[in-house]
């Protein structure tokens, strides 16, 4: 009985598939997925807030008015990084002809996650902190860095 032996393959780091390198690299791209999404979620919450008047004897509500911001991690971010995640999976899949073309897609979309989440928080804290509060005024028009955080402005009054 003749026997038949199957060409040798090399199985690529810590794997005995041949497409190992691929997975070892997508589950990297998984991990830093899920950092920089803890990242994001802790960074991107700020607030702020200003105060006119503080009562004394004008108590007219223009004198004493508290306009507090306050930002939250956008929906729109995470997802972004699914957006990502899920193309890069299809181009490897659908258009890579090389184990060199696979890994490099998965590393730039991994770097491209990471930007994302870190341009995030720093596009969203320092739009945060630019807007300008005016409780007096009460009008006027503000720009909230919607696909970065989620901001809620609220006017309160003062104590």
């Amino acid at each position: 009985m003749p026997t038949t032996e199957y060409p040798r393959v090399d199985p690529g780091v810590a794997s005995r598939l041949p497409a190992g390198p691929i997975l070892m690299r997508l589950r990297g791209l998984l991990v830093s997925t899920g950092i920089a999404a803890f990242v994001y979620s802790a960074l991107a919450n700020s607030s702020r807030m200003e105060c006119t008047g503080g009562g004394g004897s004008d108590r007219s509500p223009a004198a004493s008015m508290c306009a507090g911001l306050t930002a939250h991690p956008s929906w729109l971010v995470y997802a972004a990084f699914a957006v990502i995640l899920f193309v890069a999976i299809g181009r490897v899949a659908r258009r890579a002809t090389t184990l060199p073309e696979a890994l490099r897609t998965l590393d730039r979309a991994a770097i491209l996650i990471i930007a994302v989440a870190l341009v995030s928080v720093v596009i969203g804290t320092v739009w945060v902190f630019l807007i300008p509060l005016d409780p007096v005024r009460g009008s006027g028009t503000t720009i909230l860095p919607f696909p970065f955080v989620w901001a809620e402005l609220t006017f309160t009054p003062a104590p």
